[in-house]
């Protein structure tokens, strides 16, 4: 049992992490105004996350599948509880305090429905069938309807993304895939007028045309916009912007962080940055190919995939590709809970994939 407690590291992946943290401290630090008290809140995290990978890493994989259920039963109940004593934020009831200890349960989705939806459906090794598909749906439905309800709509669209990434792997018919999409163009004009809220509305039309109200729901991408391109090829140079240290970007540390570093780093800066992010993506799939198991190929391969659609969904939302969404920096945006879950996932990733006899 003692070999099992080992750190089974990808350094490579550990050395891209520390890059990316590193970047995101200098950044931050700038762009909160060389704020004492976040820069040391978000060294904590980063220490944290970095602890995280180590210990979880260090956990034998077999019991990662083990507790699957259990830690999906639990994060149920976490977001039952956000529902009838969670806190309240600029109009959404997402967080929960517990001993003091304030954090998201929704973050948790992102192992919960992965871990479950493959410990199902890698029980006996087929491909999914029409029967399994529609139990992953049920088991995907609680918490992405309990996170609905907060309400958290690209929470729960990320939910059911997870989901469909691990079936997927899994070997998922095209036909089936072609359904889903098929059918999510269907409704989308009925969630249109039934589901989505109006602040959610306001953000798609400001995506598709944010000059219509540049002091009002237009005015964050106009800046970010304004940001990004006063970088030019090389950037102004770190603690020179002025987008950012001026206030015009608002959450420039946080949602918006990438605006702040396009500013100061400039075009060079992004292609280190989003080359990090793509270096680990590629190289998480890569050892997930290799896993021995099929619990391990399915739950890495997906939070590959789920890591790089944060990465990818967060600079194409600041930088106009993409409507405006709730989605964190990976390892870079200021956040505590965000980041421990980042650290969580590849540390089990590292677990799963780096010693093949840990599911004996």
């Amino acid at each position: 049992m003692k070999k099992y407690l080992f750190p089974q590291l990808d350094l490579s992946i550990v050395m891209a992490i520390l890059a990316l943290m590193l970047l995101s401290t200098i950044t931050i630090w700038s762009a909160s105004g060389f704020s004492e008290s976040v820069i040391t809140n978000h060294l904590i995290r980063c220490v944290i996350s970095l602890a995280c990978i180590v210990i979880m890493s260090a956990i034998p994989a077999k019991q990662y599948r083990r507790f699957s259920p259990y830690l999906y039963l639990v994060t149920v109940s976490l977001l039952v509880a956000v529902v009838f004593a969670g806190d309240s934020t600029n109009g959404s009831q997402r967080w929960l305090s517990i001993a003091g200890f304030r954090f998201q349960p929704s973050e948790l989705v992102k192992l919960a429905i992965p871990m479950m939806v493959a410990w199902f459906i890698q029980r006996d090794g087929e491909r999914p069938t029409g029967a399994r598909i529609c139990y992953a749906l049920l088991l995907t439905a609680i918490p992405t309807g309990l996170i609905f309800v907060q309400p958290d709509l690209d929470g729960a669209i990320f939910g059911v993304i997870y989901m469909l990434f691990v079936l997927y792997f899994a070997g998922m018919s095209w036909k089936i895939i072609g359904g889903f999409v098929g059918l999510i163009a269907t409704l989308i004009p009925l969630l249109w007028f039934f589901v989505i809220e109006t602040y959610q509305k306001k953000r798609i039309l400001q995506f598709l045309n944010p000059e219509s109200d540049p002091l009002g729901a237009g005015y964050q991408i106009i800046q970010s916009h304004i940001a990004i391109g006063s970088g030019g090829i090389t950037g102004k140079g770190w603690a020179n912007a002025t987008q950012s240290a001026l206030g015009f970007i608002p959450e420039s540390h946080t949602d918006f962080i990438f605006s702040s570093y396009a500013e100061e780093w400039g075009f060079v800066g992004c292609v280190l940055l989003l080359s990090l992010y793509l270096f680990i993506t590629l190289r998480t799939l890569w050892i997930s190919c290799h896993c021995h198991h099929a619990f391990g190929r399915l739950v890495c391969g997906s939070l590959a995939l789920s890591f790089f659609l944060y990465a990818f969904i967060n600079t194409g939302m600041v930088s106009g590709l993409l409507p405006v969404m709730g989605s964190p920096l990976p390892f870079f945006s200021y956040g505590g809970t965000a980041m421990i879950t980042q650290g969580i996932c590849f540390g089990i990733i590292m677990s799963l994939c780096r010693a093949p006899s840990r599911f004996a």
